[in-house]
């Protein structure tokens, strides 16, 4: 009899007629009078089951695999003491889903088959008597989200949905996985989970010799009902160590642009204008927001050369890459609204206001190990719209030099109008060789696994 419990937990097993030797979870142990072995799902198996783990690509055993401690000096003598008889063996192999899928297959069948080889030649007992309820599962996302379940990750609800999406079909949820947040929660799996899943894994059924049909010889405890109670040997805990880790996320970046630093205009000069953009990164996700201003105030009244600029500009960037670093590639939209007034000579100057709005496609790298310092290169396209005005140096009218700049207006006074002139234009409007420096950090908060 299996009875269902809610909230993720495993089903209980009927304790009347099985109960699980205290210390070790994977085996069930009953009269000998009982016939038929207990129900063990999926998700029973997965609480309760241990094994032998398996380096990376490989299914020899490992001499000093905490499994084999156990079951050779601990679990073997206690079971030949109180004289109990294998009646059924479930076993579970498995690879961890990086690396080739055909490879995958051939590395879950042989370890299966190590699991059952060693089992047999340690128990002193005929195995081959027995049932063996042997399966192989090439990728166990399965088993994956009920680990990610246990350790209460944060990300577990997202790797659930994918593989239920999936309806078993490892190659989808594979594709979908390594994609999921740019690859970083791949990557973060193959650290904290994938070691687990690189393993055989055991269920054993006894029951107690018809010679010694008095159960009570038999140490086993009601308690252990509920698989998740049962007290496991450090050694042997599967689940991700529980540690604590402090996240340092960037919250706003300073940026400059190294062409505006140093700019050089043609019939001006040199013309470095000072130029901020702070950028906010969320947590998650692909986007960020951006503001920037730029500042030139240079005067050479000597000369009539001016380059007087103040530009505003937002922008909306989508990093290719997710999962909450910006890095990479991304593609931004912007608006921009500007001021200026420039001069190159006595008889050509110009005032005005202008707005725009247009595309810009970057690139963004680290500098530094911590990523805290960024490159980017950058190209922007748009449209850019301004009214103005020219002016000169003198009295354009009768061209008295009295020290003044006028409007090069040479109309009526009274009709004249301020920014009478318009111009447009659409094609590369900005360009960029920036340096980036998260200035805000998130408050540091503890994460516990």
């Amino acid at each position: 009899m299996i009875l269902g419990l809610s909230n993720g937990w495993a089903e209980k097993i009927d304790t009347l007629r099985y109960r699980q030797l205290p210390g070790y979870p994977f085996v069930y142990v009953s009269d000998a009078y009982v016939s038929t072995p207990p129900a063990i799902s999926d998700s029973l198996f997965d609480m309760v089951a241990r094994g032998i783990r398996f380096r990376v690509n490989r299914t020899e055993l490992l001499e000093d695999d905490p499994f084999i401690t156990l079951y050779n000096d601990s679990l073997v003598p206690l079971l030949k003491q109180q004289n109990l008889v294998l009646r059924q063996v479930f076993v579970k192999g498995a690879a961890s889903p990086e690396g080739p899928y055909w490879n995958n297959i051939r590395l879950s069948r042989e370890r299966t088959k190590r699991l059952i080889e060693f089992l047999k030649s340690n128990l002193d007992q005929p195995i081959g008597n027995c049932k063996t309820d042997a399966k192989c599962v090439t990728e166990d996302y399965a088993y994956l989200v009920k680990l990610m379940e246990l350790a209460g990750d944060e990300e577990y609800e997202q790797v659930r949905t994918i593989w239920e999406r999936s309806k078993g079909d490892e190659h989808q949820c594979k594709r979908e996985l390594m994609a999921l947040n740019g690859g970083k929660t791949w990557n973060r799996l193959l650290q904290v989970y994938y070691p687990t899943l690189r393993q055989s894994r055991v269920v054993l059924w006894f029951t107690v010799n018809p010679d010694r049909i008095q159960f009570k010889g038999c140490p086993v405890s009601t308690e252990a009902s509920n698989p998740l109670l049962t007290p496991l040997p450090e050694q042997l805990n599967l689940l991700p160590a529980t540690y604590k880790a402090y996240t340092r996320r960037h919250l706003i970046a300073a940026r400059t642009n190294l062409l505006h630093d140093a700019a050089y205009i043609p019939q001006f000069g040199f013309a470095p204008s000072a130029n901020i953009q702070l950028e906010y990164y969320p947590l998650t996700g692909h986007y960020t927001y951006n503001a920037g201003f730029t500042f030139s105030n240079h005067r050479h009244w000597q000369n009539h050369k001016f380059m007087q600029v103040r530009d505003v500009q937002l922008e909306l960037r989508r990093y290719f890459k997710g999962g909450g670093e910006f890095l990479g590639t991304y593609l931004g939209a912007y608006a921009q609204g500007t001021v200026y007034g420039i001069g190159f000579s006595e008889t050509k100057g110009w005032e005005g206001e202008g707005g725009g709005a247009g595309l810009t496609l970057g690139h963004t790298c680290r500098l530094n190990k911590k990523g805290s310092l960024r490159l980017e290169l950058s190209l922007s396209m748009g449209a850019f719209i301004t009214r103005y005005d020219p002016y000169v140096w003198g009295n354009p009218i009768n061209g008295t030099i009295d020290g003044l700049y006028y409007y090069n207006y040479r109309g009526s006074t009274s009709q004249f109008k301020k920014r009478n002139h318009r111009f447009m234009w659409f094609g590369p409007t900005n360009a960029g060789l920036h340096l980036t420096y998260d200035i805000i950090y998130r408050k540091k908060k503890e994460v516990t696994r």
